[in-house]
C-alpha cells in the first residue's frame, strides 16, 4: 500500500533534516508522527518514528554520552484532548487546575511553587480533557517546558489581572513564546491559544484589565475567578472548541446508541474516519452508514465520505 505522505508530513520531515539540537529533533518527529497517515502502509514508518523518539527522550534524560543527568519531562496524552496551562509565577495555575480536575496541586502565595508538569483530567459533558500545570513561565525555564508547549494539542496563556506589573509581564511572556517558536511566524507548530484573565475577583482587577487593552489592544480573554467560580463553566467549553474537536456516538443495527463512551475526532472528520478509528479492517470492510442528529438526519443512509458533526450517532453496516 502506497503511504501518501501528506504535505504537513513532509514538511516536519525536512525540519528534522535541518535540526540541530536534540530538542528540535525531537520537536520534528512528534509533528511527523502526528501527520503520517495511520494505515498499513506506512506502519513500519510509524514504528521507525516511535523508535527515535523513544531514544532521543532517553538520551535528553540522561543526559549525552552517558554524562550528567538532565530532568526532561514529558506527558503522555490521555483523554480527548492535552491542554498545557501557562503564565508568569503566581498567576494561579496550580489552583485553577486542582479546582477543575481534583489533582492535588500545591498551591500558596509564594513563587514557583510548581517545579515540574503535573496532569490533571477535567470533565467536560460526557469527555475527559487533560489539563497539564506547568511550572512558571521565565526567561531562565528549562528546554523541556517549551517542548511541552510546543507539543500540546492547545494551550492557555494565565493573565493574573491581580498583577500591578501586568503589562510587562504580559511582554515578556509574549517574547518568550517568540523567541521559543511558540508563537509568532517562525513557531514550529502553532497550537490554539487561549487566552485567560485569572483572579477576576481581585481589588482593581478591571482597572488593570481595561489598562491592557487600551495599551495592547481589544484582546479576546476569558475572565475567571477560583474563589468566586465565575468563569469556570465558560473554561471548560472553550478548552473543548479549542481542541477542534468532535465527538461521535456508534450505534449497532436494532440497538440503541452507545451515549456512554464517543468516538473522539478532530475536525473535519468524516464516516470513513470514525470507522478507522474502531478499527483498520472495520474500515476496510465498511459498506456505508446510516446518520442521526439534530441537523435533520433520523437514519438516513451517508456514504463513507459524509462529513461528520460533533454528538452525530453513526450506524455503520459491512461487507460480509
Amino acid at each position: 500500500m502506497p503511504a501518501n505522505l501528506t504535505p504537513e508530513f513532509k514538511q516536519a520531515e525536512e525540519r528534522f533534516r535541518q535540526a540541530k539540537t536534540p530538542e528540535e529533533k525531537l520537536l520534528c518527529l512528534e509533528d511527523m508522527l502526528a501527520t503520517i497517515p495511520k494505515h498499513k502502509g506506512t506502519e513500519k514508518m510509524q514504528a521507525d518514528i516511535k523508535s527515535r523518539i523513544a531514544r532521543l527522550r532517553r538520551e535528553l534524560s540522561e543526559g549525552k554520552g552517558g554524562g550528567k543527568r538532565t530532568d526532561w519531562y514529558h506527558i503522555e496524552k490521555q483523554g480527548a484532548g492535552q491542554v498545557a496551562i501557562f503564565g508568569p509565577p503566581n498567576c494561579g495555575k496550580s489552583a485553577l487546575v486542582r479546582e477543575l480536575t481534583g489533582l492535588n496541586t500545591e498551591v500558596a502565595a509564594y513563587p514557583f511553587t510548581t517545579t515540574r508538569p503535573l496532569a490533571g483530567m477535567m470533565r467536560f459533558e460526557d469527555i475527559q480533557i487533560q489539563l497539564i500545570d506547568t511550572p512558571p513561565l521565565e526567561k531562565d525555564s528549562p528546554a523541556w517546558l517549551f517542548h511541552i508547549l510546543r507539543t500540546a494539542d492547545a494551550l492557555v496563556w494565565l493573565i493574573d489581572l491581580s498583577d500591578d506589573t501586568l503589562l510587562e509581564t504580559t511582554e515578556q511572556i509574549e517574547q518568550l513564546l517568540i523567541q521559543n517558536h511558540i508563537i509568532g511566524p517562525e513557531a514550529y507548530r502553532q497550537p490554539p491559544l487561549l487566552q485567560v484573565g485569572t483572579k477576576v475577583d481581585a481589588p482593581g482587577a478591571l482597572d488593570r484589565l481595561a489598562v491592557l487593552k487600551e495599551l495592547r489592544g481589544e484582546i479576546p480573554l476569558l475572565l475567571v475567578s477560583v474563589e468566586t467560580k465565575q468563569g469556570l463553566d465558560e473554561f471548560r467549553h472553550a478548552a473543548f472548541t479549542s481542541l477542534n474537536i468532535i465527538r461521535v456516538y456508534t450505534k449497532k443495527p436494532g440497538k440503541p446508541p452507545d451515549m456512554q463512551d464517543p468516538v473522539i475526532l478532530k475536525n473535519p472528520a468524516t464516516v470513513i474516519d470514525a470507522a478507522y478509528y474502531l478499527h483498520k479492517d472495520f474500515a476496510r470492510r465498511l459498506s456505508y452508514a446510516r446518520l442521526w442528529n439534530t441537523s435533520g438526519f433520523s437514519g438516513q443512509r451517508v456514504e463513507r465520505e459524509h462529513t461528520l458533526a460533533d454528538k452525530d450517532i453513526v450506524e455503520f453496516h459491512i461487507q460480509e
